[in-house]
């Protein structure tokens, strides 16, 4: 029967060495740096040669072209900018070479859409067809996240599907608000126009306010309260024609809404015309000018007009 270990000495003991190395000297390559002992532990032994040639080639040839790089292209950080690098290239230079190939190899309806004027497309079923089909993913990108990818709006984000357009819905208009936005302070040119917060601005008093709720609600048709309503035509002729109109079907001149219609930006319930006149409104709209090149914004607005067809 074989005694138990000693638990107290364990880890001071060493097992034998497998009988299978035998018991001659461990093998030395001759190839290895000098040493006084190579590494053994538990019959393990480690040579401590040196790596392929071949290695070697290609760790100098990754550096030489890691410091090739550095000299070669912008890396260097320096006063104003990085360095602009031997040949000069940039990201920006490359996005204009690619563009330019791309532009070559057009196929020939995109040249002759880039070449066409409005009239020429609106007279060619061909070109509007393409441009709505290429500015389906300009729409999707720059535009879904707020009218929906649908193009239906949502609370403060207009419809783009129906015939309402508060600043115009012929091709040129589209145009010019999809470069120069709306309220967008980026942009000098921006189309502006603020409704005024008749309440906080303490323009109206709350009576006034409720009565043209009324008032309002009738231009559309809805149930309201007549006496109330009649009671708010002159307030409403004093501080609401001069914009939507004395027949109150709105100015896309000024970007004012027809009133006279069940369209409704922020919501036709006595409440939500409660808060338009109390507050004021006034949505923003990205500038695209800058961010999209004239073929796209093209595309685009027929997208846009395909969207209510």
């Amino acid at each position: 029967m074989t005694p138990p270990p000693d638990e107290g000495n364990l880890g001071q003991q060493v097992p034998p060495r497998p009988s299978a190395l035998g018991d001659t000297a461990p093998e030395r390559d001759p190839h290895s740096p000098l040493r006084n002992a190579l590494p053994e532990f538990d019959g393990i032994r480690e040579l401590d040669s040196s790596p392929p040639k071949i290695w070697t080639y290609i760790y100098l040839l990754t550096f030489l072209g890691a410091i090739w790089l550095w000299f070669a292209y912008p890396a260097w950080p320096w006063f104003g900018g990085a360095t602009r690098g031997f040949l000069e290239w940039s990201s920006r230079g490359e996005l204009s070479r690619s563009v330019q190939q791309a532009e070559a190899g057009a196929p020939a309806i995109a040249k002759r859409f880039a070449a066409a004027s409005w009239d020429e497309i609106n007279a060619a079923p061909d070109l509007r067809a393409y441009g709505a089909a290429a500015g389906r993913g300009l729409f999707g990108e720059n535009c879904a996240p707020c009218h929906g990818i649908n193009g239906r709006g949502n609370e403060g984000f207009p419809n783009l599907t129906d015939e309402d357009w508060l600043w115009g819905g012929t091709p040129e208009a589209i145009e010019r608000t999809l470069h120069v936005g709306i309220r967008w302070s980026g942009s000098e040119e921006t189309r502006t126009s603020q409704m005024p917060a008749f309440g906080a601005q303490k323009l109206l008093d709350r009576p006034q306010i409720l009565a043209l709720v009324e008032h309002v609600r009738s231009l559309s048709g809805q149930e309201h309260d007549a006496v109330a309503a009649g009671r708010a035509k002159p307030v409403f002729a004093e501080n609401c024609a001069s914009c939507h109109g004395e027949d109150a079907r709105g100015n896309q001149e000024m970007g004012a809404p027809n009133l006279t219609d069940d369209v409704w930006l922020y919501g036709g319930g006595s409440k939500d015309i409660y808060e338009s006149l109390w507050h004021g409104r006034g949505g923003v709209m990205p500038a695209f000018g800058g961010r999209l090149s004239e073929d796209m914004i093209r595309k685009l607005v027929l997208h846009l007009r395909s969207l209510g067809e």
